[in-house]
Order: structure tokens, then sequence, then C-alpha cells
């Protein structure tokens, strides 16, 4: 597995497909019947470019001329939700994106899709498997990483981190030059607190997996425990103030403005953050942007563990009236040529085989990387899914928590006894 992330786990500005079948231009099979297949995604999954800027309806319809594609963009604030209240009336449409955190709950009403040829392309499928089917392909993967400003790491001498406490020097450096706020993060939206609390404790040693090895324990928040490692750490970081003095007081929108700006020297985010950065841009200040993978290793001795998510899992319902016709669709997506243009558009990571990337400031990052170990994050299982409802387990809002300030060991204790009774309840 890990030679496999190593060479994924790099994001793409160029593409090619070196092989695959059903390429645009070529006809799938099908009937003489008229289809219209629902095709649902949310906000952030390149609707733009399949909606809008390369119509995937219309790039179809030339391969297949009896299907047409209808798309439709749902927020992605809503999504989650949406998608819970049309499977209830079984009105689900006939393909949707799953997200990664909630594949487990899907699987009793999705087709199977092992005997797809874009299956046995897909690079992420099996690592993805439940109970030995793949119910979602992944469309793209991504890396998570810090942007930040050249010319004012130039200006106070400052090079990129390699260890948890080079990291925490340089916001400390940037914090006393008295002109710009180490880093961005606008904690009044919960959700900007991912790169931190929801991605560290897989992060540390032991985190592979580490929502599904929670579920079977009863204290997973003590000491030497992946949670307790990581949260300890942000702890202290937190407790710096490299956000400025009120991190809660803003959301993602100053966020983005202050990091715009050159108010703040470092932002947080993932490959997706690219393409706002591009709009908001100039040429020339666009060339002042670089970005490093952060590190969260105590030494250079140890191995540098990076994230590797896969998302957008593509899934068909198994009460879809359209089950044949949505397979063809998804075998014609990952490979065709169509697939590898959304792939240069989004700058994200393929996950089909035979899709090489080319270099550009993340695949330059990730080279980077001394000593590298890529870690999947993957969803929880149904034990965990069961205990983390229970108890509205929210690691975002613990990100706010912890901003705000917390008794540390307290907090800990808190989890962990709400964690045991879950679990007591549950079983």
């Amino acid at each position: 597995m890990n030679n496999v992330l190593k060479k994924i786990g790099i994001a793409a500005c160029g593409v090619l497909l070196v092989a695959g079948c059903g390429k645009d231009g070529e006809k799938v099979s099908g009937g003489n019947e008229k289809v219209e297949l629902s095709f649902v995604t949310y906000s952030g999954t390149g609707e733009d470019f399949m909606m809008k800027l390369n119509s995937i309806s219309d790039a179809y319809n030339k391969v297949n001329p009896n299907v047409t594609i209808k798309m439709e963009k749902v927020p992605a604030t809503e999504y989650d939700n949406t998608m819970k209240i049309r499977n209830s009336a079984q009105k689900l449409p006939d393909i949707f994106p799953v997200r990664v955190i909630t594949l487990e709950n899907y699987k009793n009403i999705l087709t199977p899709l092992n005997d797809l040829e874009a299956t046995k392309l897909n690079k992420f499928a099996k690592d993805y498997a439940i109970d030995g089917n793949i119910y979602g392909l992944p469309m793209y993967g991504f890396n998570e990483f810090v942007y930040y400003r050249k010319s004012i790491f130039n200006e106070l001498g400052l090079e990129v981190p390699t260890t948890w406490e080079d990291f925490n020097s340089v916001t400390q450096k940037l914090k006393a030059s008295g002109e710009y706020i180490p880093m961005a993060l606008g904690g009044k939206d919960s959700w900007v607190t991912y790169p931190f609390n929801e991605f560290f404790p897989f992060l540390v040693s032991g985190g592979n997996d580490v929502w599904s090895k929670m579920a079977a324990e009863d204290e997973p928040f003590s000491p030497g425990k992946p949670f307790y490692t990581a949260y300890s750490m942000l702890n202290e970081f937190y407790k710096t103030k490299p956000f400025g003095d009120d991190p809660l007081g803003y959301g993602w929108d100053q966020e983005k403005n202050m990091f715009v700006s050159k108010k703040a020297a470092m932002l947080a985010a993932g490959q997706w953050f690219y393409m706002d950065l591009a709009k908001d841009l100039s040429k020339e200040d666009l060339e002042d942007i670089g970005v490093f993978v952060i590190p969260t290793r105590k030494t250079k001795d140890e191995n540098f563990r990076y994230l590797v998510t896969a998302e957008v899992f593509l899934a068909i319902p198994k009460y879809s009236k359209h089950q044949e016709e949505a397979k063809e669709f998804i075998n014609w997506l990952f490979t065709s040529d169509y697939y590898k243009e959304f792939i240069k558009y989004m700058q994200v990571l393929p996950t089909v085989d035979g899709v090489e990337i080319s270099g550009d400031i993340f695949s330059e990052a990730v080279n980077s990387i001394p000593n590298p170990e890529p870690v999947l994050q993957k969803g929880g299982n149904d034990a965990y899914r069961q205990i983390s409802n229970f108890i509205s387990f929210d690691v975002k809002r613990m990100g706010q928590e912890m901003l705000q300030g917390v008794d540390f060991e307290k907090y800990m204790a808190e989890y962990n006894q709400k964690w045991k009774e879950a679990r007591k309840n549950i079983n």
C-alpha cells in the first residue's frame, strides 16, 4: 500500500492518460431506449467544470446518444442531510458521490461495483472495500498543505520546517516580527480546524485507521493513544496564539482574505484552495505562493507521516431503475479523456492507473519530504459511527473549544467517560 501511496501522493497539474478504454469518441454499449440519468454532486467537487466549463452531459452524449446526464449541485453544507432525506424516501439519484466518512452508512443500499473495468483501474478501490465489496469509486485524492508567502519567509530568513519543533519555531518568529499573523484560521467556521483536529490523530505514530481502532477501546483519549498525543501537541500549539488574538472572531472568508492580502503568512488547506487563489491573485502574486506538508514528527530521524485522502466516491443506489446505464457511465468516466481534463482542472490526485502526473508546487512539496510515510485516511467502521453519533462526536467543534481554551487533562478525561458510556449503552 505504501508504494502505491508514494506514487500517487502528489498533486496533479498536467496529466496524461496512458491507457484506458471507452475514451471520448468511442461508442459505449447500450440499447436504443432513451434514458435520463440523474447525477447529483456537492459544491467544491468540480461541479463548475462538469456543469459549465466542459459539460459532462454533452461529452457523454457524444459516445452514448441515448443517455442524457442530468446534473444537480447541492451546497456542501447541506449535502449529507439532503441525501439522508432522499434516501429515506428512496429517491436518491442514479449516481451520487458519497464522502469517505459516510461510506459505511450507505453500504446496505448501494450496488457493489466489484466487476467494473473502472474498479480494476482505481488505485484506491480495494482499500475502501467494505465486507469484500466496493460500493463507491473515488473520483480523486488529495493531500493537505500549508500555503505560505515565499516573500515573507525570505524577508525573515525562514526555512520550510521538517519537524514539529521547526514548525512551532517558524510561527513564533513570524509572531515576533510584529508584522504578520503567523497563520490565518477563521475558527468561527468550525470546519476550518480540520487540517489540525481531524487529521493530526492520523499523523502521529499509531494513527493508521484511527477511528475504527478507537471504536474497540473504552478510553481512546488516554496518554499514549493517537488522539491524546495529537491533541496534546495541538493544545500547546494553540496556546501560543499562532492564529492571532481572536481566531474565533472571524470565519473562512476573512481567513482567506488575510492570506491573500499578506496580513497572514500561512494558511492550512487542501489542494482545492489553489483554485481560489488563482482567481484572487495576480500571476506575480501567485508565484509568491509556496506550499509544504505540515510536519508532526519530533525528530528528523523519524519517518515523515503525511495524509493521502480519497474522496467523492461515485455510487449507485440499489433501487436505481437504470443500474446498467449508470455502470456504463462510470466505466466511461474513469477511462475517458474527459477524466484527465477534470483532474487537470481540479489539480488533485488521479485515482486511475494509467493517468500520470507532472510537476507543480504540490508535487515538489511532496517529493521533497524526507523519509516519507504516506497515511491513508479512512472513514470509521459501523462501531465507530454508532459511538460517534451517540455522543455527537465532532472533531471540528473540539477544535473550536480548544482554541477557546480548555483544561486539557480534564477535557480528555471527559471524552473518555463519554466514549466509555456510549460503548456500554450500544453494546
